[in-house]
């Protein structure tokens, strides 16, 4: 009987260890994983009420999103903290600078709100000369938590970066966003500084 009764007690406590690992926790809790999703979720204009609804969507075509398998990031400088996104438009090369942001965060700090409004200008220049210039606002994340949060957190992030865009006088419809979460990294080194450049929007200029 009391065999029993033990292996009953060693049966509950490996689900309720099993159940605490299922879900996000603000401190970094060593279930890390490295690109094991290379999906991103776009969400267009029209989705943007949305936003809080994509975790583990997988019927995202009929809500309006869109799948894709394509990795885009562009490493050109990070000695600065910051990661740099190279765009060709007809020719010519624009540089723009990713905002970062702290951990399960999607607010724009005051300093990546003013990098948000220098892209902003560099862009308007650009639609200058290129009329049906879009933007493409890639959200990501480092390698802390689910998969189905980390998506969710990216869209979130490449929200703050779009609303900003539109405060600083971008046309709401020439911009796009996406989610990688965590399957896009521009550092995989288990450390502090490579997670910090992992949490970030990227800024690219479509023709």
């Amino acid at each position: 009987m009391k065999k029993n009764y033990k292996n009953v007690l060693i049966g509950l406590l490996a689900v309720s260890l099993f159940a605490g690992c299922a879900s996000k926790n603000v401190e970094f809790d060593g279930t890390a994983n490295n690109g094991a999703n290379s999906n991103a979720k776009t969400i267009q204009n029209s989705t943007d009420g949305k936003l809080d609804s994509i975790a583990g969507d997988e019927t995202s075509v009929d809500n309006g999103f869109e799948q894709t398998t394509e990795n885009t990031t562009d490493l050109l400088d990070t000695s600065d903290g910051i990661n740099k996104v190279q765009s060709d438009i007809e020719g010519k090369t624009i540089v723009l600078n990713s905002v970062h942001f702290a951990f399960d965060k999607f607010n724009l700090t005051d300093n990546m709100r003013e990098i948000a409004t220098q892209n902003a200008t560099k862009i308007d220049n650009v639609i200058a000369s290129y009329s049906n210039l879009k933007i493409k606002l890639e959200g990501n994340c480092d390698e802390w938590g689910t998969d189905e949060y980390n998506y969710a957190l990216g869209l979130k992030r490449a929200k703050s970066a779009k609303d900003a865009l539109i405060a600083d006088g971008i046309d709401a419809s020439r911009i796009m966003m996406v989610s990688f979460g965590e399957s896009n990294p521009i550092c995989t080194d288990k450390t502090t500084n490579c997670w910090k450049l992992n949490r970030r929007v990227d800024y690219r200029l479509l023709p």
